[in-house]
């Protein structure tokens, strides 16, 4: 390749990277437009400052590497460019207060690499000094103890500050470190690599021990550093220092001995550092497990992980992640960032962009005369991918948190000139290397064997990074966003739009407000709806029907894969389809404010369809206020958050009396017209006597006994059952399954087997023994005499909007199961007392505990005339002061059902 065509190819690259990153800008600014009033406009103003400079440090960069280093490898700067570029980006996207500090950085960065080029022409300014070099940074490491600060004012203190620009030893000793180990190993190099048979070496077994007078001034410098970074706590770039040496060690020897012991050395440290310091303790336990503690000492790699989930194969975005729910994300999780905003695909360039610079570095370094500049190339280049690996497998928890900065992207001015020095330096070497292209290698070491092993082995650890970003971001990535402490789930979730809920009239009881940044709020117009809508709250989910229909409500239900696909490409969050209840709303006011100030349960439901009118409970809560409420609500012991109707469970007491009753006439025991003895006797239950609702005088029939909820008949009747008899009555009307109106619902889990005695059997019978029900229950045992003997199907949902907006009907047609002949139901109705108008009823009591009042029990039906419409309630009023509580409110609602 002439040289011209390597100007133009680094020509073309260039303006490639420059468009990326106006490109990416460009969409920051657009996606910043409506935030014009709030400061965007001056966050313009930085990224356009960032974006010349860019271009105008690169462009000179290439007009002076094109005129005094033609020669020059034409990837190098176009590469480390790209990446540059993309750090600017990510830093006006994640920290813009800092971008106009990171392009000073990158003038004076460019300045120093236009300087090394044209300073360094022979190197021999490094080579010859090299113990100064290495043991000025270490002194100003060392200063670092005394006079070092933290820009944010808390932890290790590894920088010195002026005029608010932070400078970190640190960096620059890790290019040191490689100019000395390069420069010590081109010099001594042929006696540590020699075959062993100097008389200075020894042997023991396959291992060659050398001599301490070549290796040493190698360990008491490697060693020095270490120490000083192990005790400014900097385990990042101690561990990058070890794995670089390793690196050269073995380019020099070309033993993989060396390296297996030095691995072998490093994991030995590890245990003890991990015993020893809570630092490195901390960081090895969030590696290996970080989900337990995913809220606190893990929460940055938690996060970095759900990154990558949410960035998927293509990514969010630019500028429309939220990569910065990660504590120090422009430093430390960058890489996480681009996988949230770009995707498997970002992460895959930046690795693969890390290869480049690899594979290139490495070329140099085969290419180079002297021994020195081989050793030196290979350094660099190691150190850079080294480095990049280090931080990159962090943040995929490939290994342990190490705080070092991903080079030419992380935020961090001494990382950025530290990384245009190394490109500096490899420049001018790939152009001396040039020079002596078509010439037979030099005999010195690195061979280009040992060269190759090296770059093969940082290759396939960069493959394995690879693949596990893959594993996050496709693999894991739909059981991280459903993560409950993904962040990001609560913000898509706060842009859903909800369905509306409507009662059978198209009443709202449910909708959503839209604030002017597209969040969206939950709004109960109805609160009194709350036992049956439910709740839905982005910290505490859902409850009731938003609960059971909420993918329609969500609207993901039915909506195709092709169109959620789209959806997440446009960041549009799915609109919700409306459901519409069979409730009605002024009966499920009516109902709820019946219950005001007692606690109590009441369902209203249609005898022949089973639909629920109202479904009331009390005490309840506001949904509107349920995240303000929640603790209170949750430890409240009446227990707002139950929904008594279907999941409160009660001793049925008189409200049982029909299941008896009918089970009775079912067998052909007795009739209603079979005379009673002693009907009106009491009966002891927990300190509390027992008895019927109204005085009976004369002779009495069960007909009598039965409308006056007696339960000493009753007690009878359950003995003559008997245990099995009982428990097929039980069965028959369906009382330990629980219910199913669209909500949940609990039943008692009862057992005739524990009926041992007649007293438990005559308890049981009078619903006063183990056996517990909802108001659910009794109202569809109200509901079955209405209904003919068939148990009506209660349902809550009428219908569905579909995607197209048309209606999906859900009332079912099913006619109900058949619990008794219509003519046995006929006769239990007809003598229920009337409550007023067309309502009769059953009420009574049933005992709860000795020292509270007796609960009220009230199951009610219509007698429509023909082709009318016929109605079933259960009312439960707790600890009632007398029977006439829930007779009231049963009554009351009744006939307002019936009215016009």
């Amino acid at each position: 390749m002439t040289t011209s065509q390597v100007i133009r190819r680094e020509r073309c690259l260039l303006v490639i990277a420059a468009a990326f990153l106006v490109v990416g800008v460009s969409a920051l600014l657009i996606g910043n437009l409506p935030l014009a009033a709030t400061g965007a406009r001056s966050d313009g103003i930085r990224l356009a400052i960032a974006v010349l400079a860019f271009v105008a440090c690169f462009g000179a960069a290439h007009a002076f590497l094109s005129r005094h280093l033609p020669d020059h490898d034409p990837l190098l700067l176009p590469t480390s460019a790209l990446l540059t570029g993309w750090g600017i980006m990510l830093i006006g996207r994640l920290a813009i207060n800092f971008l106009l500090r990171q392009t000073v950085w990158l003038i004076l960065s460019t300045v120093v690499l236009v300087g090394i080029v044209r300073l360094s022409r022979r190197l021999r300014w490094l080579r010859r000094f090299r113990y100064t070099w290495l043991f000025g940074g270490l002194a100003l490491l060392a200063a670092t103890l005394v006079f070092g600060v933290n820009p944010s004012g808390y932890g290790p203190r590894l920088w010195f500050g002026v005029w608010g620009m932070y400078f970190q030893p640190s960096e620059p000793l890790k290019l040191l470190m490689i100019v000395y180990l390069a420069s010590y190993l081109a010099e001594r190099g042929g006696l540590i690599r020699s075959d062993g048979n100097q008389s200075e070496d020894k042997n023991v077994g396959h291992w060659r021990i050398l001599p301490l007078a070549y290796v040493g001034p190698l360990l008491v410098m490697f060693g020095l550093a270490t120490m000083l970074l192990v005790w400014q706590q900097d385990l990042g770039t101690a561990m990058l220092f070890f794995f670089t040496s390793l690196a050269m060690l073995y380019l020099a020897t070309n033993r993989w001995g060396y390296v297996a012991a030095g691995l072998v050395l490093f994991l030995i440290a590890g245990l003890a550092g991990y015993q020893l310091s809570d630092k490195i303790a901390l960081r090895v336990d969030g590696w290996l497990n970080p989900w337990p503690e995913a809220a606190d000492r893990t929460f940055q790699i938690v996060q970095s992980l759900l990154a990558f989930g949410a960035g998927g194969v293509f990514g969010q975005g630019t500028g429309l992640g939220s990569p910065t729910y990660i504590p120090a994300v422009h430093t430390d999780f960058v890489f996480a960032a681009i996988g949230e905003e770009f995707g498997l695909a970002g992460t895959v360039a930046v690795v693969a962009l890390y290869g480049v610079l690899l594979f290139r570095g490495f070329r140099i370094a085969a290419r180079a005369e002297h021994p020195f500049e081989r050793f030196l190339a290979a350094g660099l280049t190691a150190g850079w991918v080294i480095q990049a690996w280090v931080i990159m497998a962090g943040n995929a928890k490939l290994a342990p948190i190490a705080g070092v900065t991903l080079p030419f992207v992380s935020y961090g001015g001494s990382s950025l000139l530290t990384s245009f020095i190394a490109l500096g330096l490899l420049l001018r070497i790939s152009s001396r290397a040039s020079e002596y292209r078509g010439r037979s290698t030099p005999s010195s070491q690195p061979t280009d064997g040992s060269l190759l092993r090296v770059a093969l082995a940082l290759s396939l650890a960069l493959a394995i990074l690879v693949a596990l970003c893959g594993y996050w971001s496709v693999v894991r990535a739909d059981d991280l966003r459903v993560r409950t402490d993904n962040p990001r789930r609560v913000l898509y979730e706060q842009r859903i739009v909800r369905g509306r809920i409507l009662d059978r009239n198209g009443a709202v009881l449910a909708d959503v407000a839209v604030a002017d940044d597209d969040t969206v709020t939950r709004r109960y117009p109805v609160p009194e709806a709350a036992p049956a809508v439910g709740y839905a709250s982005l910290r505490y989910g859902t409850g009731g029907i938003e609960a059971a229909f909420d993918a329609e409500l969500r609207g993901e239900a039915g909506r195709s894969t092709w169109r959620a696909a789209w959806d997440d490409l446009l960041h549009s969050p799915p609109h919700g389809q409306d459901v519409q209840l069979t409730l009605d709303e002024t009966l499920q006011v009516q109902a709820q404010h019946a219950l005001e100030n007692q606690g109590g349960a009441v369902v209203l439901l249609n005898a022949t369809t089973g639909e629920i009118l109202a479904l009331a409970s009390s005490p309840t809560f506001d949904p509107e206020r349920l995240d303000e409420d929640w603790e209170m609500l949750r430890e409240d012991p009446a227990a707002p958050l139950v929904n008594r109707t279907t999941q409160g469970l009660y001793q049925p007491g008189v409200a049982l009396q029909t299941v008896i009753v009918a089970e009775a006439l079912t067998r052909e025991i007795v009739d209603l017209s079979t005379p009673i003895s002693h009907a009106t006797a009491t009966i002891p239950v927990n300190g509390t006597l027992v008895g019927c609702n109204k005085f009976l005088s004369g002779p009495t029939a069960l007909a009598d006994a039965y409308a006056a909820a007696c339960p000493a008949p009753v007690a009878d009747l359950g003995e003559r059952l008997g245990a099995a008899g009982l428990a097929q009555a039980i069965e028959r009307w369906g009382l330990t399954i629980p219910p199913s109106p669209g909500i949940p619902a609990e039943a008692a889990d009862w057992e005739a087997e524990t009926i041992t005695t007649t007293a438990a059997l005559r308890s049981e019978a009078i619903g006063q023994g183990r056996l517990t029900v909802s108001p659910l229950h009794m109202a569809l045992v109200a509901g079955t005499l209405a209904n003919e003997g068939r148990m009506p199907v209660p349902q809550l949902a009428r219908r569905v909007e579909d995607a197209e907006g048309g209606w999906r009907e859900l009332l079912s047609a099913e006619e109900g199961r058949a619990v008794l002949s219509p003519d046995s139901a006929g006769i239990l109705l007809a003598n229920w007392p009337r409550c007023g108008g067309n309502v009769v009823g059953l009420w009574g009591a049933a005992v709860a505990s000795e020292d509270r009042p007796p609960h009220a029990w009230f199951i009610g039906a219509t007698l429509p005339a023909a082709g009318e419409t016929s109605y079933a309630i259960a009312v439960l009023v707790e600890h009632a002061a007398s029977p006439e509580a829930a007779v009231d409110i049963g009554a009351a609602l009744m006939e307002l059902t019936t009215s016009p």
